[in-house]
């Protein structure tokens, strides 16, 4: 068993020593991004970031930011200045390339005014030469919408019609009415609207047949903040 330990042991470091001539002689590098998603507030600021390994400078290489297709160009630097000309028109004056730790071989971009549109991947592709190397980083982008309101329709003897709404939030939002248990109460209606700016909307109702429930609470989360909004309601019993 010792023998085999050394064998494999002495393969592995010949192994890595073969890996980093490899890369002295061809010149390879990796670029690598964040294993998490990046997450940014919509009208702030994002910052998608790379290292290069083995890290060396960057200052002389080709980076390119990109969405979904090598043309969907957010942001370009190549000859040692940024080329703003090659950026999509929904980027343009909304990106700067990071430039403080370029010599680290560290990477950043950051992107001004986060809009919707801006969630999703992105690929951050450098190139030296012949060679190059991609990362692939996501970016979610998140907005806490308006506070919930509740407004009371009384419909019939013994019925109240609870409608709750709330708007501005992204992306779409979770919506649950609860008791004052904190259990959940499954909702008649719920309907989710998104408008001309990419956010969303909601309005859930709720039909009360008896006085048994007496506080009730409309709860609107954002599941990428993992952060939420309420507004409770107390029943007074002159409703029934």
């Amino acid at each position: 068993r010792q023998k085999v330990s050394t064998i494999y042991h002495g393969s592995l470091i010949s192994l890595y020593l073969c890996f980093q001539m490899l890369i002295l002689v061809t010149g390879a590098f990796q670029v690598q991004g964040p294993h998490e998603p990046m997450v940014a507030m919509l009208g702030g600021e994002a910052e998608l970031s790379g290292i290069l390994v083995p890290r060396q400078s960057i200052k002389h290489m080709k980076i390119s930011w990109t969405r979904t297709l090598p043309s969907q160009v957010v942001h370009l630097y190549e000859d040692r200045q940024d080329k703003p000309e090659k950026a999509m028109e929904e980027y343009l004056g909304r990106t700067q390339l990071v430039k403080n730790f370029m010599y680290k071989g560290i990477v950043i971009l950051r992107i001004h005014n986060v809009q919707p549109s801006d969630s999703g991947q992105y690929h951050c592709v450098i190139q030296h030469g012949s060679f190059h190397s991609e990362a692939v980083i996501e970016l979610k982008v998140a907005a806490l919408g308006s506070h919930p309101q509740i407004h009371v329709e009384v419909i019939k003897s013994q019925q109240l019609q609870l409608e709750c709404k709330s708007e501005g939030w992204f992306p779409q939002p979770k919506v649950q009415w609860m008791d004052s248990e904190g259990g959940e109460i499954p909702a008649d209606s719920e309907t989710h609207t998104q408008g001309k700016g990419g956010l969303f909307h909601v309005t859930t109702s709720l039909l009360l047949r008896e006085a048994s429930q007496k506080n009730l609470t409309c709860c609107v989360w954002n599941p990428v903040l993992n952060q939420k909004k309420e507004e409770q309601f107390s029943i007074a019993g002159q409703f029934f």
